[in-house]
């Protein structure tokens, strides 16, 4: 029997317990960050070509090549299905539709993957109740599926290492625990690495609160975005740092959340993956910003492919670096050492605020940025002269700065650092002009070739 016939059937079994059914954790089965970490990728988006009847396209084609439609809610956001997914697996069957069994291997062979991919299943498709939720075809669970039976998928995720803060808090336990888990980076380390939204809200509002997304979809047009998001800078930035040092998503504590500070594809994917999180749990379980509002595809595309832009790591204790570490420089000195933007503001302004900025996207073109970017060079020069001789960024002081003067590429990297913290952090905390309205970023790459 084909597995689909199988989610089908386990879905509309029966009805639920009409008494209130209280869910235990049955001895045995894995605990939440490890539910999270093996759950199948619902692998498509909600929301795609609405029709205005509250159809939406789904993740599959009919018989006629065309996509089937589903509703416009599924499949689910991932702050919705992962909570429920661990509540079906820790309690063994279906919390909506308590007659479906529900099984969750943790192992790497076919059989386990398919169980799992059933588990996933029957959550949707019974999330608001018996047989009530998300179709299949809303999904690429089935082309998952597939790919398993053909042994051409990616194989299950290692256990995370001993120092990457588990996360067992049952779903149902509000109580949240922010103290910085051991292990994790601090608050500078955060910010620098943080991916960039790449996108700014309001762009193009229809009047009914939604507003141009950053990414097209099928039929070649933005995906439409709530018109607040992506959020402001400074709010990404605070909640990514709070979420990160947590190792959870403070508003959805069953997701955890990882933050690896190395240059391999699968560190930045995985801090991709952490901002992602933040994001859609912003205000809530599955509460926020959807990653459509951002480049955050394009980005994980362009990860993928090994063209995305090198950003060098800080020196792990800027004092070592060779030189005045710039505590004790005058301005005079700063200028004349400070990085060349190689830039300017205002080209191809598109009448929304965009213009074109210094460095190319997954698409080949100029990412977009504020058409005020990068700021005048004497804007630009007193602000870094003021970071650096505070030893911080001024506009935001948990953000250190060292800027030493000798011409070692150790120094000069450092200085170039600096210098992406000054515009980043402008007009406030996280609040400037992006590094892709500059070549700061290519430069520092050279560097550390």
């Amino acid at each position: 029997m084909k597995l689909t016939i199988l989610l089908s059937l386990a879905a509309f079994a029966l009805p639920a317990l009409s008494a209130p059914l209280e869910v235990k954790r049955q001895s045995g089965v894995p605990d939440v960050a490890t539910i999270t970490r093996l759950a199948p990728d619902l692998g498509f988006t909600a929301g795609l070509n609405p029709t205005g009847t509250g159809d939406c396209d789904g993740a599959v084609n009919g018989a006629d090549g065309k996509p089937i439609k589903v509703p416009c809610a599924c499949p689910p956001a991932p702050g919705v299905y992962i909570p429920a997914l661990i509540k079906n697996v820790q309690a063994g069957f279906a919390v909506n539709n308590p007659s479906v069994k529900v099984s969750f291997p943790t192992g790497d062979s076919k059989q386990d993957k398919s169980a799992r991919i059933t588990a996933a299943a029957i959550t949707i498709q019974n999330l608001n109740g018996p047989g009530k939720g998300c179709p299949f075809v809303s999904t690429k669970l089935g082309a998952l599926q597939k790919a398993i039976n053909a042994g051409t998928d990616t194989t299950t995720p290692a256990n995370p290492p001993a120092s990457t803060p588990a996360n067992n808090t049952p779903a149902n336990n509000t109580s949240v625990n922010i103290t910085p888990s051991n292990g994790t980076p601090d608050a500078a380390t955060i910010t620098r690495l943080a991916p960039e939204l790449g996108f700014k809200s309001g762009v193009n509002p229809t009047g009914t609160g939604d507003c141009d997304g950053a990414i097209n979809g099928a039929n070649g047009k933005p995906i439409k975005i709530p018109c607040s998001c992506p959020p402001a800078q400074d709010v990404y930035i605070s909640k990514l740092i709070a979420n990160v040092q947590a190792g959870k998503a403070l508003n959805n504590p069953t997701v955890s959340v990882s933050f690896p500070t190395g240059d391999s594809k699968a560190d930045k994917s995985a801090r991709l993956n952490a901002a992602a999180i933040t994001l859609q749990n912003l205000n809530g379980p599955g509460k926020g910003c959807p990653v459509v509002s951002t480049t955050f595809p394009l980005q994980q595309k362009a990860i993928d492919a090994g063209t995305d832009v090198r950003l060098a790591p800080a020196p792990s204790n800027p004092a070592n670096a060779k030189g005045n570490n710039g505590g004790g420089l005058d301005a005079a000195k700063i200028k004349s050492l400070a990085p060349e933007l190689g830039f300017k503001s205002g080209i191809n302004p598109t009448g929304t605020g965009d213009c074109d900025g210094a460095v190319n996207g997954a698409n080949g073109r100029p990412i977009k940025i504020p058409c005020s970017c990068p700021p005048p060079q004497d804007v630009y020069l007193n602000a870094l002269v003021k970071n650096v001789q505070a030893g911080i960024a001024v506009n935001n002081p948990s953000v250190k700065i060292a800027f030493p003067t000798d011409n070692s590429k150790q120094s000069q990297s450092a200085r170039i650092t600096a210098a992406l913290i000054t515009l980043q952090n402008l007009n406030g905390p996280g609040k400037g002009c992006p590094a892709v309205s500059t070549t700061l970023l290519a430069r520092q790459k050279a560097l550390a070739a």
